[in-house]
């Protein structure tokens, strides 16, 4: 899974690396380092065959819900099954978008001799995934256009993440990892048509290659969302804590 990125690029420069339009509409948010679901997001679609950058709440809410709380359970999707889910298979086939990110963080279990956290007990370790050529990332996601059945005014646009097995990287750490999109595979992944989708872009739902993504553990205050700031990406000491 996917439970927190970072997004720290400026949306100009994004933009011109992207070889995107910004939404001239919204505000973008400011550079952030410890993206939690619910946040809103930069995602970069295709709208009259021209790459937008524009934003969208993390947490799909179906254009059929009734309840938006739903989104704050529909922050992934696993590739195996979003064909066929009702939460999801609409918005596969006509509506995906890529989540362009700095890296993104998962964590392994807590141990005796690992990090503590304030109460001193163990804590859970987080690890910060990075590309290996310093280039952005760009996850796969899915979109969808909510509009409250009650109060139409009350509208959002909503992404969800996919996910799909780890690769030899990830797997001691998380055995799922966000689907990442080469650059040479956007448009393909933005603009398939909707009745070839499923056969079209099944080959960009493996894993990336072992050497694509790099890892290094950091400071467990990125555990608390709360939390903001390039220090925590900083890289810290992992030689287990002894008394001896």
């Amino acid at each position: 899974m996917c439970g927190r990125f970072v997004q720290a690029q400026p949306h100009h420069e994004l933009a011109s690396i992207l070889d995107a339009v910004l939404d001239d509409t919204i505000d973008f948010p400011p550079a952030r380092f410890n993206i939690a679901p619910s946040s809103q997001v930069t995602v970069l679609l295709d709208k009259n065959e021209q790459r937008m950058l524009s934003c969208a709440t993390w947490g799909l809410i179906p254009s059929w819900a009734k309840d938006p709380s739903i989104g704050q359970r529909l922050s992934n999707a696993r590739v195996e099954t979003v064909w066929e889910k009702p939460s999801f298979r609409e918005a596969i086939r006509s509506s995906r978008i890529v989540v362009p990110v700095d890296g993104f963080f998962e964590w392994s279990p807590a141990r005796q001799d690992g990090p503590k956290n304030s109460n001193g007990k163990p804590a859970k370790e987080p690890h910060y995934f990075s590309r290996r050529d310093g280039t952005t990332m760009l996850l796969a996601g899915i979109s969808s256009h909510w509009r409250d059945p009650i109060d139409p005014s009350n509208q959002r646009s909503t992404v969800c993440l996919l996910t799909t097995v780890a690769n030899e990287t990830m797997e001691p750490i998380h055995h799922r990892m966000p689907v990442i999109v080469e650059e040479i595979d956007v448009d393909q992944w933005l603009t398939a048509d909707d009745n070839d989708a499923k056969e079209e872009l099944q080959r960009l739902f493996a894993p990336a290659g072992n050497d694509v993504i790099q890892q290094r553990v950091v400071n467990i205050s990125v555990n608390n969302a709360r939390n903001e700031g390039k220090h925590l990406l900083d890289q810290v000491d992992e030689t287990p804590t002894t008394l001896f």
